[in-house]
């Protein structure tokens, strides 16, 4: 809208109202009635103790101003930018502990500095659907093309400290959720006044403060830092659904008080688990929920159906949850198979391993050379990563290595051991291969007490079972040295003294 249009600029009081509700009073009190009750009555002021105070600023958020009533309210209004959605006790402080009111959740998403670059109205809408989130009270965009979305709660909250911490946290985990800005969380905020210009998306539709805390629960983002972890990933479950807890919450005989939505939730995960189109899913939950004492909305069941099939949404409902909402205990079968190489970020050493060893059989001479963060960087790998997958290659007597030059100019040489005839299996695979390899290893090594050399099967087993050596060195330290004797095209040890690698600036 025009900037030159007066009624596109001015404050929206249905939204004011929206949020602070009684909190604000309609007018000034008479000098001489100020802060005493009086009648009730239209022009009248009465002082409650559900009051609480907004602050407005300007751009430069300073000289910030305070107001009690909606008449006051929609005078600064007109001459200020930013204002506080959460009220305060005192009219001079606004600082998080004297918080009075918690009325409601707003994230804010930058669309600046390369962050969510394009993001328009339905994909940010279509975020918080897949967050499994209710939809937004009423979104705001700012001059920057960036978004405040609202979540008005249904009730107040009274702002003790840990309702305070509660709503940071949940803030943080709304804001991770939609792509938001992290480092804009906290009660006491200032943002952009919500006007009939900017005000681009409005439903009025509220939220209680404990349906957040469920969608937190569920999504069950405290589950990195512990050990009650999602049934993430490409899950298959053997009679999940047959299980004495979900039996106990499918029937609709027992539902916790106040948890229908989790309950609700929890049993549309199962079903998507266990393979149940949505449609059928929906269809199951309709029918428990005609079955429990107290039925929530269709629409609600809809909801759930459709957080829990989202494209974000956990895979299946957590263990944690499951025994909390049934009170029975829940065991499952979990089978996760590896991800394929080009699904994953980064390789495993034996596959960098066989990587190599291809690349040295394509050669005409079997052999490359070079320094050694280029031979890292033309397999993809970091200089610790290749000297590692270089030590597995040279105690399976795969190549050999040797060292030519010295400094900055030192160039490492690997040749491929067309003799070789061991494979490269990753841990998984040898265990597989031949479980008794750990006994016949240890067989091998008694009667060689004597210091022989094992035959190349035997020691090629010895070589894979073996732990992992201890004080691996790091990258600032070559473990690819030269023996104080010169390289002379010496094959290179491993049992690494304190020195630099001359490959190593």
């Amino acid at each position: 809208m025009s900037a030159n249009n007066p009624q596109a600029l001015a404050p929206d009081d249905g939204l004011f109202r929206l949020l602070f509700r009684d909190q604000l009073n309609e007018m000034p009190a008479p000098k001489r009635r100020k802060f005493r009750k009086g009648r009730e009555g239209k022009d009248s002021f009465v002082f409650n103790d559900k009051c609480g105070w907004v602050f407005l600023c300007g751009q430069n958020l300073a000289k910030a101003k305070s107001c009690l009533t909606y008449q006051t309210l929609s005078n600064l209004a007109q001459h200020h930018t930013y204002y506080t959605p959460n009220t305060f006790f005192q009219r001079d402080e606004r600082k998080e502990a004297q918080l009075r009111w918690l009325n409601a959740f707003i994230l804010d998403v930058d669309v600046k500095n390369g962050e969510n670059t394009g993001l328009i109205l339905p994909d940010l809408l279509d975020r918080i659907d897949a967050a499994g989130l209710p939809q937004p009270s009423f979104v705001v965009q700012t001059p920057s093309g960036g978004y405040h979305v609202y979540f008005v709660l249904n009730e107040p909250r009274r702002a003790y400290t840990n309702a305070i911490m509660r709503y940071k946290k949940l803030q943080r985990a709304m804001t991770t959720a939609i792509g938001g800005d992290r480092q804009a969380v906290g009660a006491g905020r200032f943002f952009r006044l919500p006007t009939a210009a900017n005000v681009i998306y409005r439903t009025d539709q509220t939220v209680s403060f404990e349906e957040l805390n469920d969608w937190y629960a569920i999504n069950d983002f405290d589950a990195a830092t512990s050990h009650s972890q999602p049934l993430s990933g490409t899950i298959q479950f053997t009679g999940l659904l047959t299980q004495k807890a979900l039996k106990k919450l499918i029937s609709g005989a027992f539902v916790k008080p106040g948890k229908r939505d989790s309950t609700a939730y929890t049993l549309a995960l199962a079903f998507k688990v266990s393979g149940y189109s949505a449609a059928e899913a929906e269809e199951h939950l309709h029918t428990w929920n005609h079955r429990i004492s107290d039925p929530l909305d269709s629409f609600v069941i809809s909801q759930k159906v459709q957080s829990a099939y989202a494209e974000s949404a956990p895979a299946g409902p957590t263990k944690k949850w499951i025994e909390y909402l049934s009170d029975e205990k829940f065991t499952y079968v979990k089978w996760e198979p590896a991800k394929a190489r080009s699904e994953r970020k980064t390789s495993h050493y034996h596959e960098w391993a066989t990587d190599v060893v291809d690349a040295l059989r394509a050669l005409p001479d079997h052999t490359i050379s070079g320094p050694q963060r280029d031979l890292a960087a033309s397999w993809g790998m970091s200089v610790s990563s290749f000297q590692e997958v270089i030590k597995l290659l040279l105690k399976l007597e795969k190549i050999s290595v040797e060292i030519v030059g010295k400094g900055r100019g030192a160039k490492t040489v690997i040749r491929l051991n067309t003799d070789s005839n061991i494979e490269i299996f990753s841990s998984s695979h040898k265990e597989k291969k031949d479980p008794k390899a750990k006994r016949r290893c240890r067989s091998s090594r008694s009667t060689n007490a004597s210091g022989a050399l094992l035959d190349g099967q035997d020691k090629a087993s010895e070589i894979l079972i073996s732990k992992p050596e201890k004080n691996v060195p790091d990258s600032n330290t070559g473990f690819l040295y030269v023996l104080e004797r010169g390289v002379g095209g010496r094959p290179l040890g491993f049992s690494s003294p304190r020195t630099r690698s001359p490959d190593f600036p």
